[in-house]
């Protein structure tokens, strides 16, 4: 690991015991992903060496989870939460998230937020959004959580077909990323 990453990390962790933890890790993050194409070569050896499904995992903690993901053209996912505030930082390429607005038991669209290479954005807690990668576009990207981000039991997800809540399980969301994908490379 790069002295470069490794301190990303600490910052991170010295920051979520403050109530302004996702303002100082994003501020870590700007720090981290001016590194360049340094550090894109790091994430993407780290993801190509990791056996977590196309991420790298650095940290996965009860309070802190920071991994890096390669987003590929067409990328979508499920509308879904966090349940937590999530901090994410473009280290190359771009990202749209399509944000949701909660009507009862489903959600409804909102505007499509996008970041680019160099780029930190901020998540709320409240916040659902799905992932969207035009089928053109593909994006390197760190992500931070103040949970356990894979196994938080309040998270929630909502079906794409429905736009029903329910609860968040990983399997179903990765089953409909697929789907979702695979739908938007065929039309793109």
């Amino acid at each position: 690991m790069s002295p470069d990453l490794a301190l990303f990390l600490a910052a991170c962790r010295a920051a979520r015991p403050h109530e302004d933890w996702p303002e100082r890790m994003a501020a870590a993050m700007r720090q981290l992903i001016s590194k360049g194409p340094e550090l894109a070569h790091e994430l993407r050896g780290d993801i190509a060496a990791s056996d977590t499904r196309g991420i790298a995992v650095y940290v996965q903690g009860p309070d802190l989870t920071i991994y890096a993901v390669e987003g590929t053209g067409g990328l979508r996912s499920a509308p879904h939460d966090h349940a937590t505030t999530a901090v994410v930082g473009l280290i190359e390429g771009s990202e749209s998230y399509r944000t949701w607005r909660r009507e009862g038991a489903r959600v409804a669209e909102g505007p499509r937020v996008r970041v680019s290479a160099g780029q930190v954005a901020v998540m709320g807690e409240e916040t659902v959004h799905s992932m969207w990668c035009e089928p053109t576009e593909s994006g390197l990207s760190l992500h931070a959580y103040g949970n356990s981000h894979f196994d938080v039991v309040e998270r929630r997800q909502w079906d794409p077909h429905t736009l029903r809540e329910e609860p968040f399980e990983v399997g179903r969301q990765r089953a409909w990323v697929r789907e979702l994908t695979t739908a938007a490379r065929a039309n793109g």
